[in-house]
């Protein structure tokens, strides 16, 4: 353990210096620029994949050049994708295909030219790390609206009383376990978590919640807090593919070429797209007044 401690703080050592040594050269010229473009992608994809959830509830799909995000589907149910622009739309009956549109979902950021001159790796860092976190906020998102949106009107539960109840969710549950499906994750917001706290829970879940103050699972799911969950919602996945997450273009970052007085900056983007082809396999619950 301490020998591995020991060659991971060596690693951040090298990289630190060899940021220094970057920030130093990309004021010279457009192709330092350019290489500390390239140096900043991977961290800034790692904290993506890191915190992200899109990919638990969709499944990935890298498509090779020159193909399609086209979709098999029954074609007695219809499908939802997220449009460019981040908006859900729903297909009609009768198609057994499905094409789930490819967008873009970009971060400009930006550095002061000072920081640059005087390698401040630390100002770079907090850069590659609110890049991410806007990115990967904006990709979970357009997989929450679309997965809502897809829940059938026969698979919703309603609850009154501005609270979660136990017992709407497991009959929500039971919707899915009616199909011999197996819920594998329960997404919420932080602040809906909070009914759970009011429940008789059984003691092993109890102890969690009393010495965590959280509940990592609910029976056989797991539970996901997200902020781009609705609040008057609880989303339902299932233990079965429910949709796709294509991807075209990893993460790039590539340097804004108009440079501002005192600042530079890049554009990062990633190209993908969000899409459900089973919402029967969905249920959710939703909170009223």
């Amino acid at each position: 353990m301490a020998k591995h401690a020991l060659q991971q703080k060596l690693r951040n050592k090298a990289f630190l210096e060899e940021m220094g040594r970057l920030m130093a050269e990309a004021l010279e010229s457009p192709e330092g620029l350019r290489a500390l473009a390239a140096a900043i992608a991977a961290p800034i994809e790692q904290e993506i994949d890191r915190k992200e959830i899109s990919s638990l509830l969709l499944t990935k799909h890298t498509l090779p050049t020159g193909e399609r995000p086209v979709y098999q589907k029954a074609p007695n149910i219809r499908a939802y994708w997220i449009a460019k622009g981040g908006e859900a739309r729903v297909q009609e009956l009768g198609q057994e295909e499905v094409e789930f549109p490819i967008d873009r979902i970009t971060s400009h950021p930006l550095v002061d030219v000072s920081d640059l001159k005087n390698g401040n790796v630390g100002s770079l860092i907090d850069i590659q790390t609110k890049t991410a976190k806007a990115i990967r906020k904006e990709t979970d998102k357009r997989t929450i609206t679309v997965i809502s949106q897809a829940v059938p009107a026969a698979n919703t539960v309603e609850v009154t009383g501005g609270k979660l109840t136990e017992e709407a969710l497991n009959e929500a549950i039971s919707i899915l376990e009616d199909q011999e499906l197996t819920v594998k994750y329960i997404v919420m917001r932080g602040r809906r978590f909070g009914d759970l706290k009011g429940w008789d829970l059984d003691p092993e879940t109890s102890r969690e919640l009393r010495t965590k103050g959280v509940i990592k699972n609910y029976g056989a799911a797991s539970i996901l807090q997200t902020a781009a969950a609705a609040l008057d919602e609880v989303l339902l996945i299932p233990d079965e593919e429910i949709g796709k997450m294509p991807e075209r273009e990893k993460l790039k970052v590539e340097p804004i070429e108009k440079k501002l007085t005192f600042q530079t900056g890049w554009l990062a983007w990633a190209e993908v797209g969000m899409g459900v082809t089973q919402p029967n396999y969905l249920a959710k619950v939703k909170v009223l007044p």
